[in-house]
């Protein structure tokens, strides 16, 4: 017993090649993402290809997704027993293999069932590299692991709306996921040399609670679910979302109460308690929000207003993506050198800064006019989102390990969903409220309106095809000028809420104080010191 308790406590010595597992992590975590994005983004080309509804193609994405977030409490505990080495082996080679296969899926009963495979063996890549970032390398390349860690969120999101235009229209859909089998060769080999070889924990094995963690993960999976497929279904209107949303309470509560039970539980809750760290786990889902919003709401209005497909939104989104080759090194180097409270602050100044000037938006923007607020969007996310996870480390020891995988996995997962379910719902009441505004303004008979429709018409007039005449033509227009207003004008309160989410969080940087007295050393070097 004493044994296991010190080799608990005790980090684990540095890999033989850390920077190797660096380019490990980064690949993985950036595959994780770029997997999920790509796979909602060219949804409408694979549902087509297997016959699938639009409501029944919905479930695609949240296969994967949801099977992310049910392995990665279970990856953890599965890491601490037989090392993350070969929990990473193994969810390299079940992801490359369903990714392979996806494209062959006869029905969508086997896609689903592929896609679900895939997303748990890429669900182990992010948590097991975070806990490989804390307790086995060296502390001085410990930001530039995080750096790559926190990297592959907005690059991934980013640069998937150009990979799946190109592939879309220069090669097959097939590509939007066997170009995850190819990634997922070179990472079992970084995984091969670049984690230590360490012997399988059987006491852990046999004493572990890998009853209490599985009930942890089908609450919050449930939970995932619901918040997925809520807008779709209507949220409290749709008995599956109810349920779905009850059963996950259910089992959270039952989670919650048998770890309360146990002397020494998985995951420790007393960490949660500590000075800083609850408001931590806020700046990381606001900091996930802000990730989201920066995607979402450029390339929504992009497909929506402009019409652009997606290889000509994914021309934009880089001015997001590419600037991280640049930016997420220098955050690494600056770390090292400044308090990441100021860092935290600051990156969140500089997005809302992006933020708010995209509120200037008009029905008129194309793709350039985003490019400096998309910039400062990069620059701000990546700094606060490697700064929020580099002082949280300050607040953890060797021992705390699961703890901080699990928290910033399902902080990672959750803020990402909610901020998906926010956006969406919040910008399609605002186009309502818009749109209801605006119509008040448009009515038959009145001059201003008749006037718009007859120029509307005379320029269609002799073009008009097919059935209807040039008048009606002209209404239909007149029509789609409104949607496109008010579609305008609930992605510029998108921004908005984006901008209020970034003042709520430097509001919130205020409140972390220095990080507490903690009975184990720090996995992390000690924050730089005022000169």
């Amino acid at each position: 017993m004493n044994a296991t308790a010190t080799a608990v406590a005790a980090p684990a010595p540095p890999a033989s090649l850390p920077w190797l597992g660096i380019v490990a992590v980064l690949i993985g975590a950036v595959a994780t993402t770029l997997t999920s994005r790509l796979t909602s983004i060219g949804l409408a080309d694979v549902r087509g290809a297997i016959g699938a509804g639009f409501d029944e193609g919905a479930w695609i994405p949240t296969a994967f997704s949801a099977a992310q977030m049910m392995i990665g409490p279970l990856a953890i505990f599965l890491g601490r027993a037989f090392s993350p080495r070969r929990v990473l082996l193994v969810g390299c080679v079940v992801y490359g293999l369903a990714e392979f296969l996806i494209p062959f899926a006869p029905d969508l009963r086997i896609m689903i069932a592929l896609q679900v495979l895939a997303g748990l063996g890429s669900g182990t890549f992010i948590p097991l590299t975070a806990s490989f970032i804390l307790l086995s390398l060296p502390r001085a390349l410990w930001p530039w692991g995080l750096a790559a860690y926190a990297m592959n969120i907005i690059l991934g999101l980013n640069v998937a709306s150009s990979l799946e235009g190109w592939y879309v229209e220069h090669v097959t859909w097939h590509w939007i996921f066997w170009q995850n089998t190819l990634v997922a060769a070179p990472l079992f080999v970084l995984y091969w040399f670049g984690l230590r070889r360490l012997p399988i924990d059987r006491e852990y094995l046999r004493g572990g609670d890998f009853r209490g963690m599985f009930v942890g993960a089908s609450g919050f999976t449930l939970i995932f679910i619901a918040l997925d497929q809520g807008d779709r279904l209507d949220w409290f209107s749709s008995t599956l979302v109810v349920t779905l949303l009850a059963l996950g309470l259910i089992a959270l509560g039952l989670f919650l109460l048998h770890e309360s039970t146990l002397e020494t539980p998985s995951v420790d809750f007393g960490l949660l308690v500590r000075r800083n760290v609850f408001v931590l786990i806020v700046l990381v889902l606001a900091t996930r929000f802000l990730v989201t919003s920066s995607n979402t709401l450029v390339a929504n209005y992009l497909i929506q207003v402009r019409g652009l497909r997606p290889l000509e939104v994914g021309t934009a989104l880089l001015w997001v993506a590419l600037p991280q080759l640049v930016i997420a090194p220098t955050v690494a180097w600056l770390l090292n050198r400044i308090d990441a409270r100021f860092a935290i602050g600051t990156g969140l100044t500089i997005a809302t800064a992006g933020f708010l000037l995209g509120t200037g938006i008009t029905s008129q923007w194309a793709e350039g006019n985003f490019s400096v607020a998309l910039l400062l969007q990069a620059v701000g996310e990546t700094l606060e989102l490697t700064a929020v996870i580099y002082f949280f480390g300050h607040h953890v020891g060797p021992t705390d390990g699961i703890t901080f995988g699990a928290i910033i996995q399902t902080a990672r997962l959750f803020g990402g969903e909610l901020g998906t379910s926010v956006l969406i719902m919040f910008t399609r009441k605002a186009e309502q409220w818009h749109s209801n505004l605006i119509g008040q303004h448009v009515f038959t008979g009145d001059p201003a309106t008749m006037e718009r429709i007859a120029a509307y018409a005379r320029v269609v007039g002799s073009t008009t095809q097919g059935t209807g005449d040039a008048e009606a033509r002209g209404a239909g227009l007149l029509a789609a000028a409104i949607r496109a207003q008010a579609y305008t004008l609930s992605i510029l309160d998108g921004f908005l809420l984006a901008s209020c989410v970034g003042v709520l969080g430097v509001g919130l940087v205020l409140l972390l104080r220095e990080p507490p007295v903690i009975a184990t050393p720090a996995a992390v070097p000690p924050l730089p010191t005022a000169n």
